[in-house]
């Protein structure tokens, strides 16, 4: 009799939605499908006003109990933490709406519980479903382990991807619901500062589909990086890039003054801090995707990232400072150790 055998698991997978009828569908239809079956899907909805809930119910019946928990107002932190509370097995699997899951990701996912008694959370993986240039060239870009393996050690995987039991979520204080953005990531930090037993399982793998256009990665990425203003989770780095802004607007300014001198510097730092620092990344995409189109796209990508990630890491800053009780306070207090 095998591992899995002797020691079954009953499994709840969670998501969150709000207003992507399409995406909770092609979800939904891609969990209904494991080769491992989860015990029950719990979904737990924002306030969606496109018809979502009617999918959702008109999809529910089978032989997996799909549950539609309807709350308007919650933000994802929320709603995974309502889920969470109102699923009825310890083991929690999770994803997002929009993602695809492979046939056998839940199965892997959950394996290591099943072969490994101490385990408490499992990091899975995700690849890009591109549907076009553009959607390929953001997924390699911004997304992590794509063009070569991630580390485990220091890999912080999405919300869409996770398992966990509910004691360990108890023991964390949940999903942070103070953030509106970067909430898995802080819950990732949270986490390992606890000294969770951490399981990574590259083969469970889901789908997911990169923004499709500048202006939704622009808005995707400076609301990311209002969260990790709230946070300032990596906050030297977001420094670094305010510095070399501060420099090369100095001398642009300089420049209007004394153009023979500072045009050429102006040129220079341009080229270093916004060229060739992102040259080989674009380079390896093009090779990746055999496009040479890729390598401008990718710049392009990089530099609308780096300009509004930054930007809403300025404004997230501000923010918490404004609002030291709803920021600062909340996170070291979320982050305090805690007993088992």
């Amino acid at each position: 009799m095998s591992d899995k055998l002797r020691h079954p698991r009953k499994v709840s997978v969670i998501m969150t939605v709000k207003n992507d009828r399409d995406g909770c569908a092609q979800t939904l239809a891609s969990l209904l499908s494991q080769h491992r079956p989860p015990e029950e899907i719990v979904i737990v909805d924002g306030g969606s006003t496109d018809g979502t809930q009617a999918r959702v119910r008109a999809m529910a019946h089978g032989d997996v109990p799909v549950r539609l928990i309807e709350a308007p107002g919650a933000n994802i932190a929320s709603g995974r933490n309502i889920a969470t509370r109102e699923a009825r097995y310890e083991i929690i699997a999770s994803t997002d709406c929009g993602c695809r899951a492979e046939p056998d990701w839940l199965a892997h996912l959950i394996d290591p519980f099943e072969t490994e008694p101490d385990t408490e959370f499992v990091a899975g993986f995700y690849r890009v479903d591109a549907h076009s240039l553009l959607e390929g060239v953001v997924g390699l870009v911004t997304m992590r382990g794509q063009l070569e393996p991630p580390d485990p050690k220091t890999f912080n995987p999405s919300g869409r991807c996770v398992a966990y039991t509910k004691k360990l979520w108890r023991r964390a204080g949940g999903w942070p619901e103070w953030v509106n953005f970067s909430e898995d990531t802080l819950f990732d930090h949270r986490i390992r500062k606890l000294g969770a037993k951490w399981r990574f399982v590259g083969d469970a793998l889901v789908r997911w589909r990169p923004r499709s256009s500048l202006r939704k990665i622009a808005r995707q990425f400076y609301h990311y990086g209002t969260g990790r203003g709230h946070t300032q989770i990596d906050a030297p780095s977001f420094r670094y890039n305010l510095r070399n802004a501060a420099i090369v607007l100095l001398t642009a300014t300089l420049a209007v003054w004394r153009p023979g001198w500072f045009l050429p510097l102006l040129a220079a730092e341009s080229g270093y801090f916004y060229v060739w620092t992102f040259h080989h990344l674009a380079a390896r995409v093009a090779r990746h995707t055999g496009r040479a189109a890729a390598y401008p796209m990718a710049l392009v990508v990089l530099w609308t990232v780096l300009v509004f990630h930054t930007l809403g890491y300025v404004v997230g800053t501000i923010q918490r400072a404004a609002h030291p009780a709803r920021y600062g306070d909340r996170l070291t207090a979320y982050m305090a150790p805690t007993s088992s």
